[in-house]
């Protein structure tokens, strides 16, 4: 009984003495905080202050306390603030520590939650009203920065603190005019950079429906419902967008894209016609027009119509031809000629293979103009490929058309070579 009755103590004394180090670390927290918020250049009373409340809530008692959590709240976001004002004094300064006014934000929820006096719970509120300037302030920073995902934890988080205030009644930042709406549009934005697609479109609906209307908003949800494998389901936004903002680029060009994807050429071409109007010395427009007008020829030729292959033939010339007088230096283009003529040369093939087993005097004189124009196409995609080549010379798409079109021509030496360095280029 009497072992028993020792053994009790002792766990009891153990347990106490656990207590008494917690306490006495979060008072040595509370301490260190104090002397920093006298003297805000004491970076180390702050670092003091960290190391001792971690130590603290190693206790269980103490991480039940409010006025604890409240504390921890308290040196989190001073950590955060610290490196703001850092961050004006030096511009060149980066920040470090980018969770912990997230953490703060987490604390003083977690303090309004095991409160049950009204300074506890008064402390909490106050904290969370100081965190929200905090994340704003971090989470812009660090948008400029281009970092993304981490800007959007922020916005987030100073979301989620300024819903906390407004449901406990008191009074947030967000509140004033329009900037929650604002705010929910931009960490939307910011999540779709981060590519954290389905919170951004989470929260770009709810700015759409508390009153944002910008083009990016309708170009962002489409593309966001789109990158989450639900195109269909976000065309509804891409549709709204292009009947509210008709002439932005941004909108028409995923109009463009969705179109592209779902191989509806001829709807393409009217979008293209549009945005090509708007920009006319738009490249990427005059590429995308070269492209679709080649398909329609290849389709054209498949279906024996001669007449509208060669129509779209040149058209995608034409257009190609244009983009190329606008930038003679893009790789892009150089090689789409080329593949224009290589590809139209190829359609001979089949014809001219017919020709050869005709062995009479009209069938090799049949043969020999079959021959004639389709090497008269290759000659003609020589040069730009060669320009190609020139522009990135480790394209193996390119270096198989050289080999090619060398080998018809009779230029063995040149097609080996081509070879060989088709061959060197890296998998």
């Amino acid at each position: 009984m009497n072992r028993i009755l020792l053994a009790l103590i002792a766990i009891m004394t153990i347990s106490t003495m656990s207590y008494a180090q917690g306490a006495k670390s979060l008072k040595k927290a509370s301490k260190s905080l104090s002397k920093f918020t006298s003297d805000f250049s004491n970076l180390q009373a702050l670092e003091d202050a960290k190391m001792n409340i971690e130590e603290a809530f190693k206790d269980e008692e103490v991480s039940s306390s409010a006025k604890s959590w409240n504390t921890r709240g308290d040196i989190l976001r001073n950590i955060a603030d610290a490196q703001i004002k850092q961050k004006l004094i030096d511009p060149n300064f980066e920040l470090q520590d980018v969770t912990s006014a997230i953490s703060s934000v987490e604390a003083y929820l977690k303090a309004l939650e095991l409160s049950e006096k009204k300074g506890d719970t008064k402390n909490a509120i106050s904290g969370l009203t100081e965190a929200e300037g905090v994340l704003n302030n971090i989470g812009i920073d660090l948008y400029n920065s281009a970092r993304y995902l981490e800007a959007f934890d922020s916005f987030v988080a100073e979301i989620k603190a300024s819903r906390k205030l407004t449901e406990v009644g008191s009074a947030s930042r967000l509140d004033e005019g329009t900037l929650m709406t604002e705010k929910l549009f931009f960490a939307g934005l910011t999540g779709f950079y981060a590519e954290d697609y389905n919170t951004a479109i989470e929260l770009l609906e709810e700015a759409e429906t508390t009153g944002t209307s910008d083009p990016v908003l309708y170009q962002f949800l489409f593309e966001g419902y789109s990158k989450t494998d639900r195109t269909e389901e976000g065309l509804k936004y891409l549709k709204k967008g292009r009947e509210t903002f008709p002439d932005d680029s941004g909108l028409l060009f995923s109009e463009i894209n969705y179109y592209l994807g779902k191989g509806e050429l001829k709807q393409m071409i009217a979008n293209l016609e549009i945005a090509l109007e708007k920009e006319p010395e738009n490249a990427s427009v005059l590429i995308t027009l070269g492209q679709v007008y080649d398909q329609l020829a290849v389709k054209a030729n498949e279906a024996g119509d001669k007449e509208e292959s060669d129509i779209n033939f040149n058209k995608s010339l034409d257009n190609y031809s244009r983009a190329l007088e606008i930038s003679p230096d893009d790789f892009d283009i150089n090689y789409s000629l080329g593949a224009l003529y290589y590809n139209r040369a190829a359609t001979f093939t089949e014809a001219m293979n017919e020709a050869a087993n005709d062995f009479s005097v009209a069938g090799n004189k049949r043969y020999d103009e079959i021959k004639a124009e389709m090497d008269g196409y290759f000659g003609k995609a020589l040069p730009y490929f060669l320009k190609a080549d020139g522009l990135n010379n480790t394209d193996k798409n390119t270096l198989i058309a050289l080999k090619e079109i060398y080998v018809r021509q009779g230029d063995f030496d040149k097609s080996n070579s081509y070879k060989e360095r088709l061959e060197s280029v890296p998998e």
